[in-house]
C-alpha cells in the first residue's frame, strides 16, 4: 500500500473511468472541461471536485459518489455517527435510525 499525502483525497474516479472505458480527454470533455487537467488533478486527489462535477461523475460513470470517493464518505460518516452520540437525547431523531419518528 502507498503512503498518502495528507492533502491527497483517495478516490476511485480513475478505476470506474476505465472500467467504463473511457479515456481522461473523453472524460473531461463530458464534464465540459477543455483539457483533461482538471480530470488529472481529481484522479490523483489533488483537488476536490465541486458538487456539481461529483453529480456528473456519478451520472458519468454510473457509479454513486460515495463509492467514488469512499474514504471520504466512511470518514463523514463516522463524524456523523460521533456527532450524533454526543447529542443524543437532546429531542432530536438518530441521524441514522429508519423508524418513523414518534409524534
Amino acid at each position: 500500500m502507498h503512503k498518502q499525502n495528507k492533502n491527497q483525497h483517495h478516490n476511485r474516479i480513475a478505476f470506474f473511468r476505465r472500467r467504463r472505458g473511457l479515456s481522461q480527454r473523453r472524460m473531461a470533455n463530458l464534464l465540459g472541461h477543455k483539457s483533461h487537467g482538471s480530470l488529472w488533478t481529481y484522479e490523483r486527489g489533488v483537488a476536490m471536485p465541486s458538487l456539481e462535477t461529483a453529480l456528473k461523475l456519478e451520472i458519468i460513470l454510473r457509479t454513486p459518489v460515495a463509492f467514488l470517493f469512499p474514504e471520504l464518505y466512511e470518514a463523514l460518516r463516522n463524524q456523523l455517527r460521533i456527532w450524533e452520540e454526543q447529542t443524543k437525547g437532546l429531542g432530536q431523531q438518530d441521524l441514522f435510525d429508519h423508524s418513523p419518528a414518534r409524534l
